[in-house]
């Protein structure tokens, strides 16, 4: 991809990260995962900061192992976020699509709250067959313009839609928004949330740089997807997911809704960091490999002195940070994660056996680095025996840093 996925202008590279293997691709066995290489650019004209890459979706979609139901964390956000969506008349009679519904957790809650009707659309096979097993009607695919149409002529309209997290990993963006535009009732809402590129680029965020993520978004990437495609945000909220992400309220541009004043906020926030200048978005390859250097040289150090070291999370984000440091398995000796889907299994690139946190008291660990670190303080409750018994953790962002 040489040309902007927002405005189809001329890319600028940032940095080469190099080859990694897929983040999702954990194996039966130990072998030798396959790997590709993956470039950070901004675009010249809208400064929208992407991957050059592009790789078959069905490589890393059609059999998904993140699942939205195993993060406390999660749940609670999405319990928070539906009780706030009363004043916008959320209700037994909304008619409501959710883009990228995963195991059908999202719906589920909704269902139970409101006890609307609401579908959900996901290309992951074996999520989607989970979904259904909840009684949760799911449509197999990828969500685009195409798609919207099909839909339209079954289902008619929706006063909501949402797209939690998904909007980075698409190849068009303008299609998802298309589509959105589409499906919606004259007054619908579609609400969208996506980590924040001004926590990605202040909290020198790299790890969520990975062959999944193919677009970082701010307001003005959002703003511009809406002015491609008949739509405008209306409210924004900064809220405590994935490290910090951004939620948008986005309507029909001809309506009447009123704009909130965090709008003009948090694009003065964007604007007053210079997130977009040429310099800032140049120097970001600066502020990677000294990470890199760091997070390395702290963990190389603590094992040269004889001490045991394992990692709590084998999520996306922390498998592209071990492969990008070279955290490996001469320095790891286990990967601790709750998702049945991962347990049992070894991680893509440095081949480290994944088990259930319940074996981290059997293990006699020294440190954990905690690469799930955006739900740190769940994990941190969580493991607090560990904590009690001696044990300390290694938290990668911003800064490596101990903490007993």
């Amino acid at each position: 991809m040489k040309n902007c996925r927002i405005c189809k202008s001329k890319l600028k590279k940032i940095i080469n990260l190099g080859k990694i293997a897929l983040v999702g691709n954990f194996s039966k066995s130990k072998i030798k995962h396959k790997k590709y290489s993956i470039t950070l650019n901004y675009c010249m004209k809208c400064k929208h900061v992407q991957i050059t890459e592009y790789l078959d979706p069905n490589l890393l979609f059609k059999n998904y192992l993140w699942e939205t139901g195993i993060s406390k964390s999660n749940i609670f956000l999405i319990k928070k976020l539906l009780i706030s969506l009363k004043k916008y008349g959320i209700g037994k009679k909304s008619k409501i699509l959710e883009i990228a519904s995963n195991d059908g957790s999202f719906i589920q809650i909704l269902k139970e709250k409101f006890k609307c009707f609401a579908i959900g659309v996901d290309p992951a096979q074996n999520l989607a067959k989970k979904a259904r097993s909840k009684k949760i009607s799911t449509i197999n695919d990828y969500f685009s313009y195409e798609l919207s149409k099909k839909i339209k002529r079954k289902f008619d309209k929706f006063e909501f839609i949402f797209a939690r997290n998904v909007i980075a990993h698409v190849k068009s963006p303008n299609g998802i928004f298309r589509g959105v535009k589409n499906l919606l009732s004259n007054d619908g809402i579609f609400i969208l949330e996506v980590p924040h590129l001004l926590n990605i680029f202040k909290e020198n965020q790299y790890d969520n740089i990975f062959h999944e993520h193919i677009g970082f978004h701010s307001l003005k990437s959002i703003r511009d997807l809406c002015s491609l495609n008949g739509l405008k945000i209306f409210n924004v909220e900064l809220i405590d997911s994935q490290g910090g992400s951004i939620r948008c309220y986005i309507k029909n541009k001809y309506s009447a809704q009123k704009i909130s004043k965090k709008i003009q906020i948090i694009d003065n926030l964007e604007k007053k960091s210079k997130l977009f200048s040429n310099k800032n978005l140049d120097n970001f390859e600066k502020t990677i490999v000294q990470h890199k250097q760091k997070i390395n040289k702290l963990i190389t150090g603590l094992k040269k002195n004889n001490f045991r070291i394992s990692v709590y999370g084998a999520s996306g984000k922390g498998q592209a940070l071990m492969q990008y440091a070279k955290i490996n398995n001469k320095l790891i000796d286990n990967v601790f994660d709750k998702s049945r889907l991962k347990c049992g299994k070894y991680t893509p690139g440095t081949n480290i056996k994944v088990l259930e946190p319940k074996y981290i008291s059997r293990k006699n660990i020294d440190y954990l680095v905690i690469l799930s670190w955006n739900i740190k303080s769940e994990i941190i409750k969580q493991e607090k025996k560990f904590l009690k018994d001696g044990g300390k953790f290694i938290i990668p962002f911003p800064k490596p840093m101990i903490l007993n």
